[in-house]
C-alpha cells in the first residue's frame, strides 16, 4: 500500500528533516512514497543495484553484511545512499525484523533532496562521515591499518 504524499507532520518529527522550515517540508512532502513492509521482508540486499534511499518511519530492521548481522536501523535512521552516491551495489543487506513504515525515495527524489535541501544533505553527509570514521575504526581494531 502506497501513500504518495508524505504528512508534513511526519517529515517533521523524523531527524533527518528536523532542520527543515515548513516551506522546505512542504517541498519535501512532494518527494517520495510511504512504503509499509511485513516483518522478513528484505529492503535491500547486499550486492544489488541500489536504486532506493529509504528513511525509517517506524520499526525495525537488521542491517547484515557477508551474512553476519552488523547492527540494526530504528525509527529516524536512513539506509541506501551510499549505492546511489556511488553508483556501486549495496553494501549490505537490511531485513525488517518487525512491519515498517519507511520514506523511499527514487534516485531523482534522492538528488532533488541533496540539492534542494540543505538541512538534510548536511545530516545525510554527516552521518556518511561517522559511518565511515566506525568502519575505520574497526579495522583499526582489528589490527588493519587506517589512512
Amino acid at each position: 500500500m502506497f501513500t504518495y504524499m508524505v504528512p508534513i507532520e511526519s517529515l517533521r518529527a523524523i531527524e533527518l528533516f528536523a532542520g527543515c522550515d515548513d516551506k522546505l517540508l512542504r517541498q519535501l512532502s512532494r518527494l517520495g512514497t510511504e512504503v509499509h513492509a511485513k516483518a522478513r521482508q528484505v529492503l535491500a540486499r547486499e550486492g544489488d543495484v541500489g536504486r532506493e534511499f529509504y528513511v525509517v518511519v517506524d520499526g525495525l530492521a537488521s542491517v547484515e553484511h557477508a551474512g553476519e548481522r552488523i547492527g540494526t536501523v530504528q525509527r529516524g535512521d536512513f539506509f541506501g545512499e551510499m549505492a546511489l552516491v556511488d553508483g556501486k551495489p549495496r553494501s549490505a543487506t537490511v531485513v525488517a525484523s518487525t512491519p515498517m513504515t519507511l520514506y523511499v525515495f527514487d534516485p531523482r527524489e534522492f538528488f532533488s533532496l541533496l540539492d534542494a535541501f540543505p538541512p538534510v544533505s548536511k545530516k545525510i553527509l554527516t552521518t556518511l562521515a561517522g559511518r565511515l570514521r566506525a568502519a575505520q575504526d574497526q579495522r583499526s581494531d582489528a589490527g588493519e591499518v587506517g589512512a
